[in-house]
């Protein structure tokens, strides 16, 4: 499975934790741990724009960076997203026509995974990557991206807040010239934390707390294992954007330097749900063009039901944007 192509979409002006602090009135403690343990800096969010019309922006951004190959036959659209409704269903049916129109198909699949909460873009990457082993599909997108439009998905005591950004990613059976080969994905699922959107107590935060670093570490492992990698082969660990202190704890844990951290993001736009993983690699790619050629890349996601997401990827031809 490769991936072609990716297109983000961020806030051009972003948020300043002040402004968050007083909006989101989340207390003089929260004050504290995001801006100085954490070193939090801002949030990338839209304030005053739709998710429709976001989803919209998006489609036109990747039409106008896109080599137009690749957007045709498109097999399938996956939206990713943490939220089971983030739209209303009518809403959903308005975007899969303003999808099918855009690209001239009427016989795209068009739907949504959302059942691993901010680790369903790593789910809907597993699910592609078995309908192309299939043969099912051959080439189509993967999109993600929310807006923090209620309390519950605007921060999370003492680890962070969340932002708004978006990514459209090309995924196929076959590489384009410039493509990033997926070498590895694992995903584990705790089940006994499942509830933890809806109901949870002191006890269940602690164990979970206590079992967070070690099936990380595991899913990092066995991902590594099934790429045939050494911790000390991989070049980048993108990080999701939450709790940064985890990645350095994670490096001494799993055993790779921390100086392969990307932080470019990680105090700057939030955490974007499901995108933190593409807006970071389409950031890199922006960054390194071929100069990625051979890397190793390390990229996780959590879901805050007891998720844990670790996908492998590998440049094998460099990558131009």
């Amino acid at each position: 499975m490769y991936i072609n192509h990716i297109t983000h979409l961020i806030s051009p002006t972003l948020t300043p934790i002040s402004e968050l602090s007083e909006r989101y009135k989340w207390g003089n403690r929260n004050d504290k741990i995001f801006s100085r343990f954490h070193n939090l800096k801002s949030a990338s969010l839209f304030r005053d724009t739709a998710l429709p019309t976001l989803l919209q922006n998006l489609t036109n951004k990747i039409i106008q960076e896109c080599e137009p190959s690749l957007l045709e036959n498109l097999d399938f659209i996956v939206w990713a997203h943490s939220l089971h409704a983030v739209a209303p269903f009518d809403v959903n049916s308005v975007i899969q026509a303003q999808f099918s129109h855009v690209f001239n198909n009427k016989n795209i699949e068009f739907f949504s995974v959302t059942q691993a909460s901010c680790a369903s873009g790593m789910l809907a990457m597993k699910f592609i990557q078995a309908k192309l082993d299939a043969g099912k599909w051959r080439n189509g997108l993967l999109i993600t991206g929310e807006k923090c439009f209620h309390k519950t998905v605007q921060y999370v005591d003492q680890n962070g807040y969340f932002g708004e950004g978006l990514s459209a990613s090309v995924i196929s059976a076959t590489p384009a010239q410039a493509a990033l080969n997926v070498k590895a994905l694992e995903i584990k699922q705790l089940a006994e934390f499942g509830t933890r959107m809806r109901a949870t107590t002191r006890e269940s935060e602690n164990k979970y707390d206590s079992e967070f670093l070690p099936t990380m570490h595991k899913a990092i492992h066995q991902s590594l294992s099934q790429a045939t990698y050494k911790a000390s082969e991989l070049n980048y660990l993108l990080p999701y954007h939450i709790s940064p202190v985890t990645f350095d704890r994670l490096a001494d844990r799993v055993g790779f330097s921390r100086d392969i951290i990307y932080k470019d993001n990680l105090y700057t736009l939030g955490h974007c749900f499901c995108s933190d993983a593409f807006i970071n690699l389409g950031e890199l790619i922006s960054q390194q063009g071929n100069n990625l050629q051979g890397k190793i890349i390390l990229s996780l996601a959590s879901g805050v039901a007891g998720t844990f997401a670790t996908m492998i990827i590998k440049s094998e031809t460099g990558v131009t944007e």
